[in-house]
């Protein structure tokens, strides 16, 4: 495999910046947010309350406002190093050598950067107009995002793709399949998350979802020896689908089931089922990676022969 340029270093890099930005960061602390019940800690936007969107000045904002609304503005804040990022992709994909070696990457850096301004306007009616169902579409907007990202990471290196075979066809089908339920099943926790919606719903999806991407990754293992990169994705996903699974069944216990009430007062019970509730929504979301990732590299190697790479 030739050495990987300095400018395809630092785009892949920049990407994967960008990925935890999104997930970490402005997806994190927007569930902090949504679980704090203070996404409307700011009735106005793109300034809040009179206060510069800029301001690091967190703890006169929560003396002043309350310390939800330091959390809101440290999303918000979040969402605008996205934007920042997603810019800098976009500039970067257009260098002649990106341009020419790798032509996916301006598509995919300018869908990537409409996708984030989409996001923000998003935002910005839910604030302004105080409405749920929008609310519910920016929650999920971020998986769109983190595909959109793997997709450029997909595609921002060159390397053996795995031999055709009918074995690959069914990863790609079952992983393709496994995103669909995701992005539903996501879609019922942000209703879920927002009181609009029943908590078995979102426990259904999710026990087909998790079936059907357990099937893709076994598949996964038995393709040909060739499908190297077909294992490392799959188990990557085994990984986060593991911890979503044990971050699923902690934070029924707490929120829903038997341990809701075991708490000595409502502060602790708050920041159990706040953490938990945000790191199972982060989780799904390196899910909704990984599992992209087994697809996009299943289609790789539909697409192109080894002797093409």
């Amino acid at each position: 495999m030739k050495p990987i340029p300095p400018s395809e270093n630092i785009f892949r890099r920049m990407t994967w910046l960008t990925l935890v930005v999104t997930i970490v960061l402005t997806t994190g602390l927007g569930g902090a947010v949504t679980s704090a019940e203070v996404g409307m800690a700011y009735p106005t936007w793109p300034n809040l309350n009179g206060w510069s969107l800029f301001n690091f000045f967190y703890a006169d904002i929560a003396e002043q406002f309350g310390i939800g609304a330091s959390l809101e503005h440290t999303h918000r804040q979040a969402g605008t190093l996205l934007g920042l990022l997603s810019i800098f992709l976009f500039v970067v994909a257009w260098r002649p050598n990106l341009r020419e070696s790798y032509p996916n990457l301006r598509r995919l850096a300018a869908i990537n950067l409409i996708l984030v301004i989409v996001q923000g306007l998003l935002g910005a009616f839910r604030v302004l107009g105080n409405v749920q169902v929008v609310a519910i579409f920016h929650a999920i907007g971020a998986q769109a995002i983190v595909v959109c990202l793997v997709a450029l990471l997909k595609n921002s290196r060159t390397r053996p793709a795995p031999a055709n075979s009918p074995m690959t066809l069914r990863v790609q089908l079952w992983s393709l399949v496994g995103l669909f339920l995701l992005f539903l099943n996501l879609l019922a926790a942000a209703s879920l998350r927002h009181k609009l919606a029943a908590f078995s719903g979102h426990l259904v999806l999710a026990l087909l979802t998790t079936g059907v991407l357990m099937y893709a990754v076994r598949l996964s293992f038995q393709a040909s020896q060739n499908a190297q990169g077909l294992r490392t994705d799959a188990k990557r996903l085994l990984h986060f689908l593991g911890a979503q699974v044990a971050l699923g069944i902690a934070t029924w216990f707490f929120i829903l089931g038997p341990l809701a009430s075991n708490f000595e007062n409502d502060q602790n019970r708050f920041l159990v089922q706040n953490i938990l509730a945000t790191s199972h929504l982060v989780v799904g979301m390196c899910v909704m990676g990984a599992a992209a990732a087994l697809f996009l590299e299943s289609r790789k190697s539909l697409r192109y022969s080894p002797n093409q790479v």
